[in-house]
């Protein structure tokens, strides 16, 4: 019997804990993994009681990238179909509410890497390995790295990576800027989860709304004054910002429900 390729959900108080569970196929991101995927996801965004996203990979690889074995059968409709899954999975992480934090060990190849890169923190092993090997099989990169990626490391460091599948450790992509923090090998998901404890305690309201502007970039200079003139009025009178208030002149740490 074929292994059951699955998702492997955990909570550990406010923070959802995602892991990809495809060993045999170095976590690659199937059909039937995406089906867990999405749903976990999405269940996790709307959950207000969750306030931070980890997302990670079993057997100390985040994900190899996607499943090339549905290419042998692959057609225009196919294909496109593919892609428009993958792009609302995308937004889902790239425009919800929810901070994520990847905590990333050994492979992130193509599809796997783009996941790490759509979410807002990226926690990396030393010895972890980052590459866009879209173009080994012949394809562009997907999975939002156009977008993603050229935002982290600029325009002339995204096109050596995504036109020459250039292999990046975990110690040259933190001082790239694809990973924002180092970890031991084997601890990427303990240092993710401390970090996801801090963007927990953070006021989800505002986080929210930070994460929606950032999803809108490139802003100009009338853009983002904008988001603010509309945003913070609203931030001003929420329940969340008249209990952070109440703590600071209570000398309190606050309360924070997410109103």
């Amino acid at each position: 019997m074929a292994e059951k390729m699955t998702v492997n959900v955990t909570r550990e108080g406010p923070i959802a804990v995602l892991e990809i569970d495809n060993v045999s196929q170095r976590n690659a991101l199937t059909m039937a993994v995406k089906s867990v995927l999405v749903p976990a996801l999405k269940e996790a965004e709307e959950d207000t009681g969750v306030r931070c996203i980890v997302i990670t990979g079993a057997g100390n690889t985040f994900s190899a990238g996607g499943d090339v074995s549905l290419f042998g059968d692959m057609t225009p409709a196919k294909g496109r179909q593919i892609v428009f899954d993958q792009r609302n999975f995308l937004h889902l992480m790239l425009r919800g509410d929810t901070p994520i934090v990847a905590a990333v060990e050994g492979f992130a190849y193509g599809a796997g890497f783009g996941l790490a890169m759509a979410a807002d923190y990226i926690v990396a092993a030393e010895d972890a390995k980052f590459c866009a090997a879209f173009n080994k099989i012949g394809l562009m990169p997907d999975g939002g790295l156009l977008w993603t990626l050229p935002q982290r490391v600029g325009m002339g460091r995204a096109k050596d990576m995504l036109m020459c599948a250039t292999v990046v450790d975990g110690v040259e992509a933190k001082r790239l800027g694809i990973a924002d923090q180092l970890a031991k090998p084997n601890q990427a998901l303990n240092a993710a989860m401390d970090r996801a404890a801090a963007f927990a305690s953070a006021a989800p309201l505002a986080v929210a709304t930070i994460k929606s502007a950032f999803a809108r970039y490139p802003l100009d200079l009338e853009q983002a004054f904008a988001i603010e003139s509309d945003a913070q009025p609203a931030l001003m009178q929420s329940e969340d910002a008249k209990e952070a208030r109440r703590a600071f002149f209570a000398k309190e740490k606050p309360n924070f429900r997410g109103a």
